[in-house]
């Protein structure tokens, strides 16, 4: 009897010490008579529930939330918001989490209640990051830290550098996170908190685990282990246990990886954490799946992947799908290994989780492959390379060790600055008086005010040399836009007469005269332009003001556009009155504006848009309106278009080149004429000009009909050279790219008696010519519309099925950094225009024929076959490597052909046979065959075996057929070799 009142007694107490304070609770809610005190002592019951009755609690602080409400007392509110948000964290109903969070923060805000601001911020991000919206988690954290670092609050801002290390953490930047976790583990330790300082130690070994320095990570955990035995932290020693279980299974200590993560396990279970238990479970999948007990292994995911779907952890559950794939893949039931590696990549992709796609692909390039689908597993092999290289490099290894080593010795110089600190300040304490103390006010405020003296010279100096920096930017882009203005009209005038000169007797063709002209007419409008610059800067720049007709100067102007808009099938219309208005103004000037104006117009329109030009005369003078159906340009852009040097963009890749002086130019001349000129525009949707000037008309002569206006439309525009049927020659094929209209005309007629000549407009449609249909040599312009000259051959040289194409660049940048960075992306040659068209011909040749004689070292046949011959590109160096590394597994198996071939290099019939053909001259069949024989014909020169037995051995089951080949390359039967 006594034995069953032992325990009797124990659970009479284990329930009657909590009844016994809710009832005290109870009892002091109804003697209560203030209402903000009931709200306080419900949240104690609150909290008192939370471990009794979910339930209970629950309804308990919504009567605390509903009664804060209708007392209208902010701060209370703001508490009771923040401890439910935080209830319904830890219930993972993060939406409803997020819904009182945000009320919360605006309450706050309202208030000007900084620590209220601060609970409901690193509330949000924690939901977000709970998730998986890192992107949102980083939002709200950051602006944590800001408030935090205002206000000075160490401990806050030590809390934000944890989450967003977290974040980082989880999306795979270790070097950041690293950095967050050392910086809030020296804020931890300075303000005493032990439990906090073991976390950040636990959590920079997760990173070194992560990083797989498994020796620092084990020392990291020891070390946050011994802080969480004394302090009695189940939850910390949870987490420490699954991680050293992470360690052991990845070094493939498995025995002591289960015993660990069964006591990992069994703690999270007890705390009631189920995040932690389905890592656990998931850890529990890894190790069993290391043991080859698959069966065992995806009944752990399988709990994993229930539990994570329960708290919403969508993180977890793409790698646990990953895992669940990667099983069934090794089970070879290859449907269900697709449906959950499909189901992965979804959640990588609507959390833009790279770490997890990158897994994603990789698996099902192997599952692809093994199918046959080699398409889908070169495409998944492809999207798994483009990121792999950015994660688990040695650089980030390094730095994080880097970070750990600089936050040791910061340590240390901290102590010794502390106590050096500590010395300094007794000594002053002795020494200081009381008759010193007047005197030290006056010492500091003259400090003071020096300091605040040249903090304003100081900032005066930045301000100057900030303005003195961007004028030398505006300067040297405009130089070298005005360079590269320059050298394209500078080798189309120099090159024709280059020709003229070499071969006198031959006359030039009037598309070439024509282009002289133009391209002459171009550089002198350009140094007209740059000289009234000049004369502007001066002051010297006068206005020479003629009488003459307004209109009659307008309509010329004007039609001189009319061609270059049929050419380009523009809808121009120009509307100017019927009449004469005669008055004093200067002509030059006048068209200057009118030019720039609508050579702007013309130059950011596309073919088939729409221009407009409108002059008339009222009693504020002549008014001139351009507009545009262009792409128009950004509001926030618009006020700097007037600027000189200016230019809307300024990449390689714009569409029109330019100096950035034309409507600066423009502006000048406008208010040298007392005149304004305004602009607006929209993206999308074009720009309209207006141009106001003073001019008044003279009354002296009779209005008349203006003479016949040239009728628009009726000049024959002549089209460049092309070639009006597809060239049939035996000859090289090359691809020229540039947007250029006389410059590929130019070039074209240089290289069209040698070779077979393509073109293309940019980079963009340059790449598809080249993937379509593989030229013998690219020849690229730098600076081109939607993709420059230096992407162009970046994606040639990192594409398999492009990599051998030489690649010849031209630009009108003549700087030696433009051309090491042609020549370090896999350029062959680099020209700067001018260049001599012979030059260009030498170089064509030079690169045409060493592609050739390296074919034809590859074929010959006492040459043994070494990928280092065949080509200076590392990517196909690496495809001929893993080519013959294949041959020299499998070309003794007689059933190893072309299709197995294509199926382990994950490549179509067509792009093996280019790719081969291009490199080596031969088909992928003749490689094979050739390869089996020159094996064969070194088996024979050493006597190895009978002709019949080396035959078998080399993969060929046919004797007959052995010695016929043998014949047609060696020129002699086996058994005379």
């Amino acid at each position: 009897m006594k034995r069953l009142l032992i325990p009797l007694l124990l659970l009479y107490s284990s329930w009657a010490l909590p009844q016994t304070r809710a009832d005290s609770l109870h009892l002091k809610y109804a003697e209560a008579k203030s209402d903000s005190v009931k709200v306080k002592i419900l949240l104690q019951l609150f909290d008192h529930h939370l471990n009794t009755s979910p339930e209970k609690a629950r309804e308990t602080i919504f009567k605390s939330i509903q009664l804060a409400e209708q007392l209208r007392h902010p701060q209370l509110l703001i508490k009771t918001y923040n401890r439910y948000s935080d209830y319904l964290l830890g219930q993972s109903e993060y939406d409803s989490a997020i819904t009182y969070y945000k009320k919360s923060l605006k309450l706050s805000d309202d208030q000007g209640y900084n620590q209220g601001k601060l609970h409901a911020l690193n509330g949000l991000g924690n939901c977000h990051w709970s998730k998986g919206n890192n992107e949102k988690a980083l939002t709200y954290q950051k602006m944590h830290m800001v408030l935090a670092e205002e206000i000075n609050d160490q401990r806050q801002i030590a809390n934000s550098q944890v989450l967003l290390a977290g974040i980082y953490s989880e999306s795979g930047d270790y070097t950041k996170a690293m950095e967050l976790f050392t910086l809030s583990s020296k804020k931890y330790k300075l303000l005493n908190d032990k439990i906090m300082y073991a976390r950040m130690l636990s959590n920079i070994g997760f990173i070194q685990r992560r990083l797989e320095n498994y020796e620092n990570a084990i020392s990291y955990f020891i070390q946050s282990d011994s802080i969480y035995q004394d302090l009695g932290d189940e939850s910390g020693k949870a987490f420490v246990t699954h991680n050293l279980a992470v360690v052991f299974k990845n070094i493939g200590k498995l025995n002591d990886a289960l015993d660990y993560n069964h006591r990992a396990l069994k703690g999270y279970k007890q705390l009631g954490n189920k995040k932690r238990v389905a890592y656990a479970e998931y850890t529990m999948g890894e190790i069993y799946r290391k043991k080859d007990d698959l069966n065992q292994a995806l009944m752990h995911y399988t709990e994993a992947l229930r539990i994570s779907g329960d708290v919403k952890d969508s993180v977890n559950m793409g790698y646990t799908y990953v895992a669940i794939g990667n099983a069934y893949k090794e089970l070879n039931k290859t449907l269900e290994a697709k449906r959950n590696l499909q189901q992965a990549l979804k959640v990588a992709t609507s959390l833009n989780q790279e770490l997890l796609a990158m897994e994603v692909y990789e698996s099902l390039s192997k599952i692809y492959a093994s199918e046959g689908e080699y398409e889908k597993a070169y495409q998944a092999k492809s999207n798994y390379s483009m990121v792999k290289d950015s994660f688990y490099t040695k650089e980030k290894r390094e730095l994080a060790s880097e970070i750990e080593g600089k936050y040791q010795n910061e340590q240390k110089a901290k102590e010794i600055a502390l106590l050096s600190s500590q010395n300094n300040l007794q000594t002053l304490q002795i020494q200081k008086g009381i008759n010193e103390r007047n005197s030290l006010i006056v010492f500091a405020l003259l400090i003071v005010l020096l300091a605040g003296l040249l903090y304003n010279q100081y900032r005066l100096k930045q301000r100057t040399n900030q303005e003195l920096r961007e004028l030398d930017r505006a300067k040297s882009n405009f130089f070298a836009n005005i360079s590269h203005e320059f050298r394209t009209p500078l080798t189309l005038i120099k090159g024709p007469v280059e020709q003229l000169e070499q071969n006198f007797d031959e006359k030039l063709s009037m598309e070439n005269v024509k282009m002289i002209r133009r391209n002459a007419n171009r550089l002198l409008n350009m140094v007209n332009q740059l000289l009234d610059l000049s004369k502007i800067d001066e002051g010297s720049l006068k206005l020479a003001p003629t009488e003459g007709d307004v209109y009659k100067c307008l309509r010329a102007a004007t039609s001189s556009f009319n061609s270059h808009a049929a050419q380009r099938n523009i809808d121009y219309k120009v509307k100017i009155p019927q009449k004469v208005f005669w008055a004093s103004f200067d002509r030059d000037k006048l068209e200057n504006i009118v030019y720039n104006l609508l050579g702007n117009a013309f130059k950011f329109s596309g073919d088939g848009s729409q221009i407009s030009f409108v002059a008339n005369y009222d009693e504020y003078g002549l008014q001139i309106r351009v507009s545009d159906a262009g792409k128009g340009i950004a509001a926030e852009k618009l006020p700097f278009i007037f600027d000189r040097f200016y230019q809307v963009d300024s990449s390689n890749t714009r569409e029109k080149g330019g100096s950035g002086i034309g409507l600066s130019l423009s502006k000048d001349l406008v208010e040298l004429m007392d005149g304004t000129i305004t602009v607006t525009s929209e993206v999308g949707k074009g720009t309209f000009f207006t141009v106001q000037l003073p001019i008044q008309e003279i009354k002296t002569r009779q209005n008349k009909i203006a003479e016949d206006v040239p009728e628009f439309g009726k000049e024959i525009v002549k089209k460049p050279f092309a070639l009006t049927e597809a060239d049939k020659r035996n000859l090289p094929s090359i691809l020229l790219v540039e947007d250029n209209r006389d410059m590929r005309h130019f070039i074209t007629e240089r290289l069209i008696k040698f070779y077979k000549v393509t073109t293309a407009v940019n980079g963009e449609a340059g790449l598809k010519k080249a993937i379509a249909d593989s030229p013998n040599l690219v020849i690229t312009d730098l600076m081109m519309p939607k993709m420059d000259g230096i992407e162009l051959c970046k994606k040639l040289k990192t594409q398999v099925h492009t990599s051998h194409i030489p690649v010849i660049m031209l630009t009108a940048k003549a700087g030696m950094d433009n051309k090491l960075e042609g020549l370090e992306i896999g350029a062959d040659d680099y020209l700067t225009k001018p260049f001599d068209g012979k030059e260009l011909l030498a170089r064509v040749k030079n690169l045409i024929e060493q592609r050739q004689k390296l074919r034809a070292l590859f074929s010959n046949k006492e040459i043994q076959i070494d990928p280092k011959k065949v080509t200076v590109t590392s990517i196909d160096q690496k495809f001929m490597e893993q080519v013959l590394a294949l041959l020299e597994e499998y070309s003794a198996e007689s059933d190893f052909g072309v299709s197995e071939m294509q199926k382990a290099l994950a490549m179509s019939k067509t792009q093996l046979h280019r790719k081969l053909k291009a490199l080596t001259n031969e088909a992928p069949g003749e490689l094979l065959r050739n390869f089996r024989l020159k094996r064969a014909a070194q088996l024979l020169s050493q006597k190895a075996d009978s002709v019949t037995q080396i035959a078998y051995k080399v993969g060929f089951n046919n004797l007959s057929y052995f010695a016929k080949c043998f014949k047609a390359l060696y020129g002699v039967a086996p058994s005379s070799y």
